[in-house]
């Protein structure tokens, strides 16, 4: 089993294809390992979604440029900069 990712990380839930940031598990404060969901938070803001563990694997660095590319140019159209 691969270890769960920092809060904050920017990942990739396989089952999905989806890229977010992590933010914990969806149990608050038992572990993702235990309660078996991790909570992943859309790049572009919006709903969270909950996925296994073992689903949730690091962004490649191709995958987090495109992410980070796409929040920056979505603020930059909401006009936040």
């Amino acid at each position: 089993m691969q270890p769960l990712p920092e809060v904050g990380d920017l990942v990739r839930d396989t089952a999905t294809g989806r890229v977010g940031f992590y933010v914990g598990n969806a149990s608050g404060s038992v572990p993702a390992s235990i309660s078996g969901r991790c909570l992943i938070r859309p790049v572009h803001g919006g709903a969270e979604w909950e996925a296994e563990p073992a689903d949730v694997q690091p962004a490649t660095p191709l995958r987090e440029l495109r992410a980070r590319a796409a929040e920056i140019n979505a603020r930059s159209r909401r006009g936040l900069s």
